[in-house]
């Protein structure tokens, strides 16, 4: 990457135009604090601050977008979309490898996830009835009969878990509508066991995310949980 950047340069002086590495590097620099990654660039979440490490591949994709493809990058929220989800797949990926690694808990979370489950009541004697005429599914399902607890920051477990449903999908509407989810509940001060425990895909829904989208970023908190464990 150093030699690419000094050719850039090079090229630079000759041709009195600037360098679009030595911007990147400018542009990209970590911010600061609340930093943990010790990197020198990191690609800052505008909605939940959460700092992602830049790489040179990273970087050489920015600056391929800025050359070639005639894109602006004036701030973090300027990185195009194809390099925020590749960032949060490589996160999600990396979060998984250090679940299967004894004593490395992810997220910087000191403690297991535990899930529980609330004891079953005692059967009940019920007299026969004629059958019910089935009803319509509603969007507001009853709360579910088991508690999640995710330790660590709550706005940290949310961008987790958007990123573990972003590498799940492949085409950009249905990431559009992860990114937006996930969007609403960091501004709504929302966090997974909230979420898990409404059960109301209908608020994201009134909100501008599509409907099976909604119901997925409501209803699969839990599976998500037990593959953290795994």
């Amino acid at each position: 990457m150093l030699h690419a950047r000094d050719a850039e340069i090079d090229a630079e002086q000759v041709s009195g135009q600037p360098s679009a590495w030595r911007d990147m590097y400018r542009v990209m620099r970590c911010p600061g604090s609340p930093c943990r990654l010790e990197s020198q660039y990191c690609r800052q979440d505008p909605v939940g601050k959460k700092h992602y490490r830049l790489r040179t591949h990273h970087l050489r994709k920015l600056v391929r977008y800025v050359e070639q493809e005639g894109g602006v990058i004036e701030c973090h929220d300027d990185v195009p979309d194809n390099i925020r989800e590749l960032l949060y797949a490589e996160e999600q990926q990396r979060l998984k490898q250090r679940q299967k690694v004894p004593g490395h808990p992810a997220s910087g979370s000191p403690f297991p996830i535990n899930i529980n489950v609330l004891p079953t009541p005692p059967p009940r004697s019920m007299a026969i009835s004629p059958p019910a005429a089935a009803e319509p599914p509603a969007l507001n399902s009853s709360p579910p009969s088991s508690s999640i607890n995710v330790p660590g920051p709550l706005e940290v477990a949310v961008e987790n878990y958007a990123a573990w449903q972003l590498s799940r999908v492949n085409t950009e509407s249905f990431k559009d509508n992860i990114i937006k989810a996930r969007g609403i509940a960091l501004n709504n001060c929302l966090d997974l066991k909230q979420i898990y425990q409404d059960q109301d895909p209908g608020f994201f829904i009134k909100q501008g995310v599509k409907l099976g989208a909604a119901r997925r970023f409501v209803t699969e908190i839990n599976d998500w949980v037990q593959e953290m464990q795994s």
